[in-house]
């Protein structure tokens, strides 16, 4: 609109429009007198009915994810041979399913379940009832394996998600995958019979788009800056990992010692993988040093023992912040190795955090 054109348009309080505004009050006035005081339905300028878009990829996978938690939370809910083995398990399973998925809600969502709750209306669809169940066979239900199953569908199903989601959903979505490969990896060293359902974690290369992404809503990713320095981040740790290997099987023998040797060779390769992806990306590459100072809980014998689990856990919340600030193709490794952490952590802890990083923020 032209400078001059804007100066001729009547101002809301001018005249013409007060007089404009008259006629329209009269004329619906009138319309109400010529029908006997009737009223009719005419809504004058009112917009045609709002369409909403088509979902995008970020709310099909939390659809779907909402499922697939609502189904895990009510198998472990009815785990009787997980309580036998050990009591508090599946209220602690469940606690953190239902964490997780009070996390993937809108807040729409949260807000519907807690008026529905307060209400005393239907129960939320996380207690809903599971819809199928292992056998053994003979009749008899395999609680335990049912359960694996769920949690291995769902860790399978975060990874696909967190592959093509946007960053800041893929963070979150990447650690609830890390959690059910702990509990999977938990409940199989607990319950052996569990071990047919758990399936193995697939290698990066495997991790590949499984969906079309809707030209509505796209997803998005993080900052350069962020990509860059959690990448840079990554690199250094895991050539600090595998230094302290190397120390610690300098100072064993035997089966541990080969043990320590191996994981050297894990997180130098992991480095150098990283290493080349930063520089494709254009990022820092941390230069490996030849000596690095060893953990201070290394004062003693348990710290030293403990170390390990540190190390995973540090390595965990390294790679899922990876994870959120990296581009879609640079994602599967850094998915595969916290979900690899997340499950070398089993036999050490005894709780993981229902979304882990979440609560170091």
């Amino acid at each position: 609109m032209t400078r001059a054109a804007r100066r001729s348009r009547p101002h809301p309080s001018s005249p013409v429009t007060a007089r404009r505004s008259l006629l329209l009050a009269a004329g619906v006035g009138s319309l109400g007198l010529a029908t006997g005081c009737a009223r009719l339905p005419v809504r004058l300028g009112q917009p045609d009915a709002y369409t909403p878009p088509p979902p995008g990829i970020d709310d099909l996978y939390r659809v779907d994810l909402l499922d697939a938690l609502a189904q895990a939370i009510a198998l472990a809910g009815s785990a009787s041979d997980v309580r036998a083995a050990q009591a508090e398990l599946p209220d602690l399973l469940v606690g953190a399913l239902q964490e997780q998925r009070g996390a993937l809600l809108t807040g729409a969502e949260a807000e519907d379940e807690t008026s529905a709750a307060a209400s005393g209306g239907a129960e939320s669809p996380t207690v809903a009832a599971p819809t199928a169940m292992a056998s053994d066979g003979g009749g008899a239900t395999v609680d335990a394996v049912a359960l694996v199953a769920s949690l291995v569908a769902l860790r399978d199903l975060c990874v696909q998600a967190a592959r093509q989601v946007s960053g800041s959903l893929s963070r979150p979505v990447t650690a609830i995958g890390a959690w059910t490969a702990w509990a999977t990896a938990r409940l199989v060293a607990l319950l052996p019979q569990a071990a047919s359902a758990l399936t193995p974690l697939p290698a990066p290369e495997d991790v590949v788009p499984t969906r079309e992404v809707p030209e509505t809503d796209p997803p998005s990713v993080g900052a350069q800056v962020d990509f860059h320095g959690t990448l840079e981040t990554a690199q250094t740790d895991e050539w600090y990992v595998g230094y302290v290997y190397e120390v610690l099987a300098a100072r064993s023998g035997g089966s541990t010692r080969e043990a320590h040797l191996a994981a050297r060779d894990l997180h130098r390769s992991r480095a150098e993988q990283l290493a080349a992806i930063a520089v494709e990306a254009g990022a820092p590459v941390p230069v490996r040093q030849a000596v690095y100072p060893l953990p201070s809980s290394f004062g003693s014998a348990a710290g030293i023992d403990a170390w390990p689990s540190q190390a995973s856990h540090d390595l965990l919340t390294t790679y899922l912040a990876l994870v959120g600030a990296a581009p879609f193709a640079q994602r599967p490794l850094p998915i595969v190795v916290a979900l690899t952490e997340a499950a070398a952590l089993a036999p050490h802890v005894g709780r993981l955090e229902a979304l882990p990083s979440f609560d170091e923020d």
